[in-house]
């Protein structure tokens, strides 16, 4: 049983190395049509609130138990606890850009994600076309109107461009086409240089794909992005 579920860990880890954070490579066949769609509606206004980081949240240890229901019937119950931690793990890596590239590749192994905010950000609140973060003091880190770029690529991403001069890091956004009604969460990135966002795996962001819940969530949604998360990530093991 032990060597079965290294096997299953090591398919968790090609999943989530091949889609970021939360998607699963089966799902990139939707990207196009789901991106396509969301264009037409404006990503941006349909996503207004205010979200914090989401595996900080995940870890919580009161939604332990949740964890170990959803896990269970996938990869057993003798597994539940390592597969939890594992999946945790692969999301909560400090290292990004150069540095995570040139260590995941002399251990590929240890390949993991950095899913947390940068640039000083604790909070971020999506107002319509206004994209502003918040340190942990509640004090404005930055605040930018947006407006939509039509740049294909090959992760589905949804971009935006602040209508500001000097907008530094935050001057693009890229989204997943993630809403809290769809999978309960958003990934996104964000960068001074467009380039910098084509790829989770090479460049200044190598391994970094943001993840965010709104800040508001209650415990239906925190159990269905729990679901979502170790169904989609460990369907593989059954």
């Amino acid at each position: 049983m032990k060597k079965k579920f290294a096997a299953f860990i090591l398919c968790v880890l090609c999943l989530l190395s091949a889609a970021g954070c939360t998607q699963k490579a089966s799902d990139t066949a939707d990207v196009s049509a789901q991106t396509t769609e969301t264009l037409e509606t404006d990503y941006l206004t349909s996503i207004s609130g205010t979200y914090v980081e989401l595996f900080p949240e995940l870890s919580k240890s009161e939604y332990r138990n949740i964890w170990m229901d959803a896990a269970t019937p996938l990869v057993g119950a003798e597994n539940a606890e390592a597969a939890t931690d594992m999946l945790l793990g692969m999301c909560t890596a400090e290292p990004y850009g150069p540095e995570a590239a040139e260590k995941y590749a002399a251990s590929p192994d240890s390949m993991a994600f950095n899913c947390y905010f940068l640039g000083g950000v604790d909070k971020f609140v999506m107002d319509g076309h206004t994209i502003s973060g918040l340190d942990a003091q509640g004090q404005e880190v930055f605040s930018h109107t947006y407006k939509l770029l039509d740049e294909e690529n090959e992760n589905g991403f949804i971009f935006y461009q602040s209508e500001d001069e000097d907008s530094g890091e935050f001057t693009y956004f890229a989204f997943s086409p993630d809403t809290m009604e769809t999978t309960y969460h958003l990934e996104f990135r964000y960068a001074e240089d467009l380039s910098d966002l084509q790829s989770w795996f090479e460049g200044n962001y190598a391994y970094w794909n943001a993840a965010a819940i709104a800040e508001d969530y209650d415990q239906a949604t925190m159990k269905h992005v729990i679901e979502l998360f170790t169904t989609e990530n460990l369907s593989a093991a059954e």
